[in-house]
């Protein structure tokens, strides 16, 4: 009787072990939805034991990853705002990031961020969290903020040298190539076609000229050729053609800005971007940076 009391609390042991074991077998071969199953079960069996708020997290990292953004940020700012000072509750809130990130939500994810630096400045990654917020502000086009961020990484850290030429590079941002909407729909305004050509559009200039040459040339004739009529009507088409040009080259050189933005971008994404998340380890869950060049 009394090897028998003294065996229950092994076997319980045993049982959550393999439980958890299987679980984590199940995150690692990416079968997220029965991973979450096996992570309710064993916080439902063992309570008491001391891996519970790190099923809680892979709760919320396989609600991540099945999809259910949404649900997954719920539970884990829940979690997050229970435990704030367990490491848990600190992943909690790198996960939020990565979610809102993912949503493209990055006022959201900056804002986040920016709570992870501030309440967790020990934590040994920090200059990859760094790294990770100047990214999301170059995503939202703060890039004086994202300059600011990469400031502050220290010189002793491996993301150093990455982040200094990351940071000249956007401190030397071409901004000669940027195409004036105000002035393109004023050259417009004066000669139609013109706003176009500044833009670099000449097979639209040459067409919004000649368009609004023969809709003039016809009215002027209409008019001497006494058919006010007519005349008034190719003045009618010919005020919406005018405007139209007008509103086309403004359009064209937000267009083209948005254009020559999203090619430097891509260039400093390609030679500079570090790539920062947690991604599942074989026993645990592994810090990983990753860098395209």
């Amino acid at each position: 009787l009394c090897l028998s009391v003294i065996a229950q609390p092994v076997a319980a042991a045993e049982r959550a072990d393999l439980l958890w074991d299987f679980a984590d077998h199940l995150y690692q071969e990416q079968d997220f939805y029965r991973a979450l199953s096996e992570y309710q079960r064993f916080l439902f069996l063992f309570p008491t034991d001391p891996r519970v708020l790190e099923a809680e997290l892979q709760i919320g990292r396989c609600y991540r990853r099945e999809g259910k953004s949404q649900k997954a940020f719920s539970h884990l700012i829940r979690l997050h705002n229970r435990r704030a000072e367990e490491p848990a509750g600190r992943e909690a809130l790198l996960e939020m990031v990565a979610i809102r990130e993912e949503q493209g939500r990055y006022p959201e994810a900056i804002y986040w961020a920016k709570q992870f630096v501030e309440r967790y400045p020990d934590y040994p990654e920090i200059d990859a969290v760094y790294v990770r917020l100047a990214w999301l502000q170059i995503d939202s086009d703060k890039y004086e903020e994202a300059i600011a961020t990469l400031e502050l990484l220290k010189p002793e850290s491996t993301h150093y040298p990455r982040a200094r030429s990351l940071r000249q590079a956007l401190q030397q941002r071409p901004e000669k190539g940027k195409k004036s909407p105000a002035v393109a729909g004023t050259l417009s305004a004066v000669l139609p076609g013109s706003g176009h050509l500044y833009v670099g559009r000449s097979g639209q200039a040459a067409s919004s000229f000649l368009l609004n040459a023969l809709f003039i040339a016809g009215a002027v004739i209409a008019f001497q050729q006494d058919s006010p009529v007519l005349g008034g009507i190719l003045v009618f088409f010919e005020l919406g053609w005018y405007q139209g040009g007008i509103r086309s080259a403004v359009q064209a050189a937000r267009e083209e800005n948005q254009k020559q933005e999203r090619k430097y971008r891509r260039e400093l994404e390609q030679k500079y971007r570090l790539s920062f998340g947690l991604e599942p380890g074989k026993n645990r869950m592994a810090l990983s940076v990753r860098l395209s060049f």
